[in-house]
């Protein structure tokens, strides 16, 4: 009877793994935003919205590539949410050499809301595009991105459209975790089911959320996620909830991002918001604090062990399913490096410690959410049971059954 117990756990870890795979594999599946033509026999109206706070390390390489686009009638309007920084002046200075910038600043935070969202939302009401482009005051875009990202999701008849961005970690460690990340939220939102009406996918990112403004606007705008510290995934969620069509590509080269500057700062850099993520459940956060851990690293630990004490894996059957539950994550590990974050693949070999790591962060936040009671986003204070009361939840929504976005891979 022992001799099954060692086969059944890792054909159990060997399954999860396989579930994982199966539901990130759009990462090597979709196209890239950089392979779709660029022209349309007109075109739409385009605002670009993005909110600012404390944002003077990068914010004026970032909105540059936004005014370099060849995009026509482009309009960027950004909305300063009380920098104490040199922001302003950066801001400033931008606006007075671009007309087509709009400047808005918020000097006080409106009561039930974030910085962020109240940010988003004054901004899009500003714009004037029949498109709206959300994404952060750090995000870099080749020559021509816009372009081709509404004649994207002008053909394809989208009403939300996403480009997963290309994350700039130059480091091993970086770049293992920030790919981790990546690899568990594809998989975990489902993209590859963008195209099944009713499906349990839905996807959104704060680097590139293209939304057709009366899809934005019949969902009331920001004011549903006035308290998502996740706002740009709850974003995908309510829209995609309400019948809009949605569709997802790789970015590539077109849109990317430093995620946080270095391991470190992008661990802590989630701490912030992770347990938001989780929804505020503890039984979520100790999912992700203590079974990936065990997951990730049960099958290397019972291998190496397994050459000191052979009878932890007694047969070879017990062998090859320990090998099979390292190398297919270790694989997937990899391969979610070179797709997201241009990596080598030989980030998947530092699985076990990437995992290690996220689990730990998932179980910080938790608590440290829990012990202060509150979430400090950005310098303020959000009551961790306003945030909980007014969080949106996907089981609170009925699945839509309006037609689905048919994902570009499948076209």
């Amino acid at each position: 009877m022992w001799e099954l117990v060692p086969s059944v756990v890792l054909g159990g870890i060997l399954v999860l793994w396989l579930q994982v795979a199966w539901r990130a594999s759009p990462l090597w599946t979709l196209p890239e935003l950089g392979d779709e033509p660029d022209d349309l026999p007109a075109w739409p109206r385009l605002s670009v919205v993005v909110a600012c706070r404390n944002e003077e390390a990068g914010v004026e390489r970032a909105l540059t590539s936004v005014l370099a686009q060849d995009y026509p009638g482009l309009q960027v309007v950004v909305v300063d949410d009380r920098s104490e920084d040199a922001t302003p002046t950066i801001l400033r200075a931008l606006a007075a050499r671009h007309a087509a910038l709009i400047v808005e600043r918020v000097d006080a935070l409106p009561a039930g809301w974030l910085g962020k969202t109240n940010a988003l939302h004054r901004g899009a009401a500003r714009a004037r595009g029949e498109w709206l482009l959300f994404t952060d005051a750090d995000v870099v875009f080749a020559p021509g991105a816009l372009r081709r990202a509404v004649a994207w999701a002008t053909r394809d008849g989208l009403g939300h459209a996403v480009a997963l961005p290309r994350f700039v970690a130059p480091g091993l460690l970086e770049r293992a975790f920030v790919s981790l990340f990546g690899l568990f939220l594809v998989s975990n939102q489902r993209v590859g089911e963008l195209g099944r009406a009713g499906s349990a996918g839905f996807i959104g990112i704060g680097a590139f959320n293209l939304v057709r403004r009366d899809a934005y606007e019949a969902i009331g705008g920001h004011t549903r996620l006035r308290l998502e510290v996740a706002d740009d995934l709850k974003l995908g969620l309510v829209l995609r909830r309400s019948g809009v069509r949605q569709g997802c590509v790789l970015a590539g080269a077109q849109v990317s991002v430093r995620w946080q500057s270095g391991f470190v700062a992008s661990m802590r850099g989630l701490v912030k918001n992770l347990f938001a993520g989780c929804e505020y459940r503890w039984p979520e956060a100790l999912r992700a604090g203590l079974g990936l851990p065990i997951i990730a690293a049960v099958p290397l630990v019972s291998l190496v062990c397994a050459l000191r004490w052979p009878w932890l894996l007694p047969n070879t059957g017990a062998r090859l399913l320990a090998l099979a539950a390292l190398v297919v994550p270790v694989a997937l590990h990899g391969t979610t490096a070179r797709r997201l974050a241009g990596g080598a693949g030989y980030e998947g070999v530092l699985l076990p410690f990437a995992s290690v790591c996220l689990a730990g962060v998932a179980l910080v936040s938790a608590l440290a959410a829990t012990a202060r009671g509150a979430v400090i986003w950005r310098g303020t204070r959000y009551s961790l049971r306003e945030l909980d009361a007014a969080c949106v939840r996907d089981a609170d929504w009925p699945r839509a059954r309006a037609p689905g976005s048919k994902p570009a891979a499948e076209r």
